[in-house]
């Protein structure tokens, strides 16, 4: 993985280097139509998510696009366990995800820009590129809520839905009086922001890069840093909340061109 990260890193660079030897070739015979516009939607997957996208580009030359983007993802901790299954007093099977405190769904606004430095036919071929894009994110958190015990009498266990407090944090991360998650549902008029910002780098493919439909793939890597630490789980004398989130990920976008 170590030398995946490095490898997509300098993806650009490389690619760079290439773009310099293809716009000094004066005798490259350009093919396909040439649109001014073009939109795009995306589905996005990374290692520590996901995240469903919209583009809207300027095509500036064959080889060169200018874009918006708009991203809405959802992002959890490394610390999280998938389908955590952990056995408690109360109930065997749990799909609780424990230490959780929070659900965190970022909002990317940027600007990009889409390099394609290899000539492709019009029917056929890929055409091989890079993207980079940055631009400003709002966090958005939400809170996780658990069912958890709050007394019993006989055979009886009483349960309660509760979200995370300093004061009932004891509760909260007690494996033996947890039940089950809340719903996910609950707790919209709880939400609360953390802004900050994203830088992503990739190599681009794309398919019938010159023709009126788009189709394409990434893969690369995003950055996003924000302003405090984003209080995804329960902190302890041994974790903290990270303010800063590095990902591979890899793309799908579909859309049109147009003139």
């Amino acid at each position: 993985m170590k030398y995946f990260i490095i490898f997509v890193l300098f993806i650009p660079v490389l690619l760079f280097s290439q773009e310099q030897d293809l716009t000094q070739n004066k005798n490259l015979r350009l093919k396909g139509i040439v649109f001014k516009h073009e939109y795009s939607a995306e589905a996005k997957l990374n290692t520590l998510g996901f995240a469903l996208a919209f583009n809207k580009g300027r095509i500036i030359s064959y080889h060169t696009t200018k874009y918006y983007h708009f991203e809405i993802g959802y992002l959890k901790s490394f610390k999280e366990k998938k389908g955590n299954l952990v056995i408690t007093g109360l109930n065997i099977y749990n799909k609780y995800s424990y230490g959780k405190r929070n659900y965190f769904f970022p909002i990317r606004l940027g600007l990009g820009k889409k390099i394609f430095l290899s000539e492709k036919d019009t029917e056929k071929g890929l055409a091989v590129g890079y993207s980079i894009e940055g631009g400003v994110d709002f966090g958005i958190l939400k809170p996780y809520y658990l069912i958890v015990k709050s007394g019993s009498e006989g055979n009886n266990t009483y349960l309660e839905t509760i979200r995370y407090s300093e004061e009932n944090r004891d509760v909260f991360i007690d494996e033996n009086l947890i039940y089950d998650r809340g719903s996910f549902f609950k707790g919209f008029n709880h939400l609360s922001f953390v802004p900050g910002i994203h830088i992503n780098t990739a190599a681009h493919f794309a398919i019938k890069a010159y023709e009126r439909r788009l189709f394409a793939f990434e893969t690369g890597m995003m950055l996003d840093a924000y302003i405090k630490r984003v209080p995804i789980m329960v902190e302890t004398t041994g974790f903290k909340n990270n303010f800063i989130f590095i990902n591979v990920y890899i793309n799908v976008q579909f859309g049109r061109r147009w003139n």
